[in-house]
């Protein structure tokens, strides 16, 4: 049976961190489709217009900043928390930060939607886990 294509989405102001993530991804797995914003509001509208074209049962792994200048990433789960539930479950979302705030951290973990906080950056072990 072929492995499914792993997806994700990267949504970090900072370009370069985008970039350093996209390069581990892909040195992590043979197949993936990555995505990524420097703007959340840019996601935020790519998520609800893609919504019907998700192959079914496959989910997309969110990487989520927390400081970003235009929306913070409480304000982008307070936003995507309002999207349909048929679209809210095509995602895992991790946040990827590198807040040293505890604060931060357990609001993370204690958010419904997030599946698990993450420290900046992204690393092999950190997706094998993930994907075990």
């Amino acid at each position: 049976m072929a492995e499914m294509i792993k997806r994700f989405l990267l949504v970090d102001d900072d370009p370069i961190n985008n970039y350093l993530s996209k390069i581990i991804i892909k040195k992590s797995f043979e197949e993936v489709h990555i995505t990524d914003f420097t703007i959340p509001e840019d996601a935020l509208d790519f998520i609800e217009s893609v919504a019907n074209d998700h192959p079914s049962g496959e989910k997309i792994a969110i990487f989520l900043d927390i400081n970003m200048p235009t929306m913070s990433g409480w304000e982008f789960l307070e936003a995507f928390e309002l999207f349909d539930v048929s679209i809210k479950e095509q995602y895992h979302i991790y946040i990827l930060s590198s807040t040293i705030n505890h604060n931060d951290i357990n609001l993370a973990k204690e958010n419904c939607l997030v599946i698990d906080f993450l420290e900046k950056p992204l690393n092999q072990s950190m997706l094998h886990k993930i994907f075990e």
